[in-house]
């Protein structure tokens, strides 16, 4: 009877012992903090952040453009935020459209020319300079987009030329000023009006009556033909197959559609 009362009251020492330990436990576990205990272990894989691709429009400027201090010193802040502006919103449009997203640095540099703006190389392979003629624009403050047409030359990367601004196949520049012109017409921030049809302009003419003809052929023959050609020029020497291969017709028989149509253009969608 003794040894059943001692084995009973060990018992129950034993349990009230296991008790107060776990109360101290879970007392332990839970002080300081009224989350709950993470209790088991997930395996997750570390995902990093990609790198973005295109940079934010907001820097875009400052990372990709350089205005030397004898452009600020001699144009308006007002030229000068216009310029900084243009860029922002122009260029990754135009990388996108003419060099697969790819953007050089551009310097904008002044020099005395005869032209209102040039396109040419710059410093290194990732560079592109466009100088203006200050005398032009302190007159004409309001033509700041003629910078979209030469900011379109550093990205056309054309087999046919060193750096874009100039074709030396088939009689000239007339096919990349004439796409410079299109792409300012369709992308530019400011207003770019191009030229009526008349019986004595040729599709050679280059800049604005070549840049109609490319924006109608684009909206009327073949939505894409802009991209085709684009592409076309960047892999292969021109050649006037490009206008067949991509449209079913020789560029003298568009040229004649052309010139029989309504003429009816606009920008691209």
């Amino acid at each position: 009877m003794k040894k059943r009362a001692f084995r009973l009251t060990l018992t129950a020492l034993l349990l009230l012992s296991l008790i107060v330990i776990f109360a101290l436990t879970a007392h332990a576990d839970g002080e300081g903090s009224d989350k709950t205990p993470y209790t088991a272990t997930v395996p997750f894989e570390v995902v990093e952040d990609p790198v973005p691709q295109k940079p934010a429009y907001e820097d875009l400027a400052s990372r990709f453009l350089t205005i030397e201090s004898q452009v600020k010193d001699r144009f308006t802040e007002r030229m000068v935020a216009t310029l900084i502006n243009t860029f922002s919103r122009v260029y990754p449009t135009l990388a996108e459209t003419f060099n697969h997203g790819v953007m050089f640095n551009i310097v904008y540099t002044l020099a005395d020319q005869d032209s209102a703006a040039y396109e040419t190389g710059g410093r290194n392979a990732l560079e592109r300079m466009i100088a203006m003629n200050p005398d032009y624009f302190m007159k004409n403050q309001n033509d700041l987009g003629a910078l979209t047409h030469e900011l379109t030359h550093a990205m056309q990367v054309y087999r046919d030329s060193k750096y874009g601004a100039t074709n030396t196949a088939n009689g000239g520049s007339w096919i990349t000023e004439g796409i410079a012109d299109w792409s300012r017409f369709n992308f530019d921030l400011q207003l770019f009006t191009l030229p009526n049809y008349a019986g004595n302009q040729k599709y050679t003419d280059s800049y604005r009556v070549t840049a109609r003809f490319f924006a109608w052929v684009d909206l009327h023959v073949d939505t894409t033909f802009m991209e085709q050609f684009n592409e076309a020029l960047r892999t292969e020497p021109y050649s006037a197959q490009f206008f067949t291969r991509i449209t079913g017709k020789t560029l003298d028989e568009l040229w004649q559609m052309y010139a029989e149509s309504n003429h009816a253009v606009s920008k691209k969608k």
